[in-house]
């Protein structure tokens, strides 16, 4: 990602985001505060809800197809309560399979995390064989089966696409994907702008925390926070508190203004780059959200366990492979910087934080105040979703 910002688009994002150094223009500036339940991140019933109105209805980011760069390379993770393999066939095709064995419910893959490479998908079991494609491939002692139909009988398959060189897929294998464009709305348009679908897989890591889902998604609605929480690491980068916002259905786009967001002043529109004088941030209903660093992209995945778990999925997508050790070097440093020092140390410990101050009962309310919008066009997706 360097110059997307010179396109006329994002030029007007960038004199929005001056004019709200200069002038405080967003009309966050008039909002009213707000308040929030602290019921809707411990309450059993709410989360219920949320699984089964939410992630069970609309399309999940599984992250980078990147990561499955080879054919033959196979993943198991359970999301949701869904145990699922994205798998890259022999033909290049991306598949997003539950790992569940249609004999007896037996798992094909235990091992969850990390991308193995696979001939074929063998339940331990009994040893039925599925392709990686799902279809199933052989049956020891078929003769015990008479009347089994192998083209009917392969592994159940999720609706799933590629887009913006990500995995997008349904967890029930009932429904309907919808038109992803649509879906997306103005972060279709952004994404391609920022050439995301070019991006190469660098790195994952995966951890479950003990936090609400939501509390993270928050973290990343608002900049109030960074030059505090952050004061040691990335807050110096950053201006306080500046940024603009924009609701795209129930998705947002928010632009925080970074240290050296100023020197546009002096530059022509040409000049002006999301590589150097601003950090875009684009939130996608209902668990995702895309950071534009300087010079690679982290893709997040909240992927929610319990009111108060979460697995919570860091890929570092860089514009091109390391070509030498140099650039190596300097991306496993970014993503050690942003992984380790930043979300695992700085966002997601004062999350798990919140969550017990939450469980508690010390608070009857959560104050939302005109930094903090965000929250509210998210906490309005929500009702609506669930309503």
């Amino acid at each position: 990602m360097t110059t997307m910002a010179a396109e006329p688009y994002w030029q007007n994002i960038f004199q929005r985001l001056l004019g709200e150094m200069d002038r405080r223009t967003s009309p966050d500036w008039q909002a009213d505060e707000a308040s929030l339940d602290p019921a809707i991140y411990i309450d059993r019933n709410r989360f219920e809800q949320e699984q089964a109105r939410l992630f069970r209805r609309l399309p999940l980011c599984l992250g980078p197809a990147d990561q499955l760069r080879e054919p033959g390379s196979v993943m198991a993770r359970e999301i949701c309560g869904v145990p699922l393999l994205v798998t890259r066939t022999r033909e290049g095709a991306i598949k997003v399979l539950l790992n569940v064995c249609r004999h007896r419910g037996a798992r094909l893959v235990v091992e969850e995390g990390e991308p193995c490479r696979r001939q074929s998908l063998v339940c331990p079991y009994h040893g039925w064989a599925y392709r990686l494609d799902g279809t199933l491939a052989g049956v020891p002692r078929a003769e015990a089966f008479p009347t089994l139909d192998k083209h009917l009988t392969g592994l159940r398959e999720l609706p799933s696409v590629v887009r913006h060189g990500m995995i997008w897929a349904m967890l029930d294998p009932a429904a309907s994907l919808p038109d992803m464009a649509s879906f997306l709305n103005g972060v279709d348009d952004d994404l391609d702008a920022a050439a995301l679908g070019s991006h190469c897989f660098y790195r994952q890591s995966t951890s479950r925390r003990a936090t609400n889902w939501k509390l993270i998604v928050e973290a990343f609605l608002e900049i109030y926070h960074v030059t505090r929480l952050h004061a040691g690491t990335i807050g110096p980068f950053f201006t306080d508190s500046v940024s603009v916002s924009d609701p795209l259905g129930p998705h947002i786009r928010f632009l925080a203004a970074r240290d050296r967001t100023k020197e546009i002043r002096d530059l022509p529109p040409e000049r002006w780059t999301l590589s150097e004088h601003g950090t875009l941030v684009h939130y996608v209903f209902p668990n995702t959200i895309v950071i534009h660093h300087p010079d690679y992209v982290s893709h997040l995945g909240l992927f929610p366990i319990a009111p108060d778990e979460t697995l919570f999925v860091h890929s570092m997508l860089t514009p091109h492979l390391p070509g030498d050790d140099k650039a190596d070097a300097h991306w496993a440093r970014s993503f050690d910087l942003i992984d380790r020092g930043v979300f695992n140390s700085e966002d997601l410990p004062i999350c798990e934080q919140i969550q017990r101050g939450l469980a508690s009962g010390a608070n009857d309310r959560l104050i939302v105040g005109r930094l903090e919008q965000n929250l509210k066009r998210f906490h309005t997706s929500l009702d609506r979703a669930l309503n």
